[in-house]
């Protein structure tokens, strides 16, 4: 496989790294870290969906019972030192992506813009490299938590693994543990990295860390592909920005959020929705 390592001093400083963000939740007093999630513009994030299903098991809970994420998930910015509450959460049975609505949990995070991230409805060309950031191994120190603000203190090892990729899957890899868009690449995907970003060579999110080299995955490691995510619906959190044609209160899908410039997500117009045979909702991608 490639190569992993921990991330430098002056990656951590890094804008990009400002993205991406250790996911924990807590029930009282009794914290838990599940992986990692990608911040893509103000008030919202990505991460894998059974990373907030381990999250929901871990304190059993029914995690798609409703919107309401029935207990505190939050998300933070480790080189900066903001703190986010997941307030909903949102996620499509086709596909191991989840939406994450955000808002601020401390003073730091009222003060910090989250900046549009670049990303592409694209997979990865078999053959090019990929940039996987993540944070395995977290683990929390201190707490001191409440309903109102977040107040701890994380071990982190922010962790990038580089890679090229072997195989790309448009549809699914197979019917039981990868059964929607994916790749997989020669690289090292450790775990808590799951939910956590995935570039291409054009430095675009093209997906999220979803499966690292164990058991049946043990000669590679697997990206789920983010361009299903444009069926997802969610709900604008209500302090984020919105553009002429949004409004608050009112379920959008992603992808009309990409189509008035809320993400910066290049390849939206390629998107198509459809229905299946079973009246079920569906998503495809042209290619050109």
């Amino acid at each position: 496989m490639s190569g992993h390592r921990p991330i430098t001093a002056a990656e951590f400083s890094h804008p990009i790294s400002a993205h991406i963000a250790p996911i924990f939740s807590f029930e009282d007093e009794h914290g838990y870290v599940a992986g990692t999630a990608v911040l893509i513009a103000p008030g919202l994030a990505l991460t894998a969906r059974h990373v907030i299903e381990s999250l929901f098991a871990h304190f059993n809970r029914d995690a798609w019972k409703g919107h309401n994420t029935q207990f505190d998930i939050s998300i933070a910015q480790a080189n900066l030192g903001a703190y986010w509450h997941v307030v909903n959460t949102y996620a499509w049975i086709g596909s191991d992506i989840a939406v994450l609505a955000l808002r601020p949990g401390n003073d730091v995070a009222l003060g910090t813009q989250i900046n549009r991230l670049p990303m592409t409805v694209d997979p990865p060309v078999v053959g090019s490299e990929v940039t996987a950031l993540g944070y395995p191994h977290t683990e929390i120190v201190l707490e001191r938590h409440n309903i109102t603000s977040v107040n701890i203190a994380l071990s982190v090892t922010p962790t990038v693994s580089v890679g090229k990729v072997l195989e790309v899957h448009a549809s699914l890899r197979d019917s039981t543990l990868l059964s929607f868009p994916c790749f997989s690449a020669d690289a090292t995907f450790f775990q808590g990295m799951s939910g956590g970003a995935v570039f291409n060579e054009q430095r675009e999110l093209c997906g999220l860390v979803c499966a690292g080299g164990e058991g049946e995955l043990s000669d590679r490691s697997h990206g789920v592909s983010i361009w299903p995510s444009m069926i997802i619906p969610l709900t604008l959190p209500p302090d984020v920005p919105v553009v002429p044609g949004i409004e608050l209160g009112r379920s959008y899908k992603i992808h009309d959020l990409a189509k008035v410039g809320l993400l910066n997500f290049r390849g939206y117009e390629r998107i198509e929705f459809f229905k299946h045979e079973n009246g079920s909702d569906g998503v495809r991608r042209r290619h050109w």
